[in-house]
């Protein structure tokens, strides 16, 4: 069996119907969502409606919970904020329910899934080096745990009680003495230097995880997101990928 790990869409159809059409090509069985649907793109309700139609789980990200007041606008900067409050104007009040209906974690198997990390979902924090990594591997049971929130690819690999490394972010075997915390990219707004969608593929029966980049259009995006007076950093950040 095959599935994709996907997060941080970020209302951005255009990156989303392009993995779409690979989920299929790749012929993925099940389809895990991390975490911030809505948020800095054009299209909240498209992004929302399909992602809650195609996923096994639907976590909540911190984007989500300030649409549905479980975070204030103030924790945002201005020009998040600004994409806060166009999100929150056209959001459908069914897909305002439905987010309302996102878990905060969730665990599948030897996966346990957070959008931001363990220790404390909801204080929104990152984890963007080995010290975070470290600290966080205390907070999860499981052999793997999944996460979004920083749009960068990332693998931190621990054996025991050795300190945990950094494993690049391509393909790799799960080796069985250790754990793991990877971070599978962002689909809408990827901040790693490629401004190519990302997400993850698992596949059971060889125990390989596989950080997958798709193309979308780009342009399309960003013609939107002008249409709807988002901020121009939030438009022009996607063609460089930061």
């Amino acid at each position: 069996m095959r599935m994709g790990f996907f997060s941080d869409v970020h209302a951005n159809y255009e990156a989303l119907a392009a993995c779409l059409q690979d989920f299929e090509r790749e012929g993925l069985s099940k389809l895990f969502f991390l975490g911030d649907a809505v948020g800095y793109g054009a299209d909240p309700n498209l992004v929302v409606e399909k992602i809650s139609e195609i996923s096994e789980v639907l976590l909540l990200g911190n984007h989500d919970a300030a649409t549905i007041g479980k975070l204030s606008p103030g924790y945002f900067n201005q020009y998040a904020k600004a994409s806060y409050h166009f999100t929150h104007k056209i959001l459908k009040p069914e897909n305002l329910r439905m987010i309302g209906q996102f878990s905060l974690t969730s665990v599948w198997e030897e996966f346990t899934m957070v959008h931001a990390l363990p220790k404390d979902p909801e204080s929104w924090d990152y984890i963007t080096n080995l010290k975070e990594a470290e600290e966080n591997f205390k907070y999860f049971e499981t052999q793997v745990c999944l996460i979004g929130h920083s749009h960068r690819p990332m693998v931190a690999e621990k054996e025991g009680d050795y300190e945990a490394i950094l494993r690049k972010p391509d393909c790799i075997e799960l080796n069985p003495k250790c754990r793991y915390i990877i971070n599978v990219g962002s689909v809408g707004q990827p901040r790693d230097g490629n401004p190519d969608a990302c997400y993850v593929i698992y596949n059971t029966e060889t125990m390989k995880i596989r950080f997958k980049r798709v193309k979308y259009n780009i342009n399309t995006a960003q013609k939107k997101m002008r249409k709807a007076q988002i901020p121009g950093y939030l438009i022009d950040r996607l063609s460089v990928g930061r």
